[in-house]
């Protein structure tokens, strides 16, 4: 697990943008990546950290910056 990388960012963001995890995962697959709801969610809950290949396109679902998941 990643100390420095902001999972509540994620689920915050998701919640402000009124997404479901499901929402996410559709818009993440037409990013081209394949992730299940149970990916988001453990994303969320800090038990995985996504990669660096879902990165780009999660922080452009979640209208972020990849640089704002880490860091204090």
């Amino acid at each position: 697990m990643d100390n420095d990388f902001k999972y509540g960012l994620l689920k915050q963001c998701r919640e402000y943008l009124q997404l479901s995890p499901l929402d996410v995962v559709k818009r993440l697959y037409e990013h081209g990546l394949d992730i299940s709801e149970d990916t988001v969610r453990n994303w969320e809950e800090g038990k995985t950290t996504p990669d660096a290949d879902s990165l780009p396109a999660l922080a452009t679902v979640l209208k972020v910056k990849v640089h704002e998941f880490y860091g204090s």
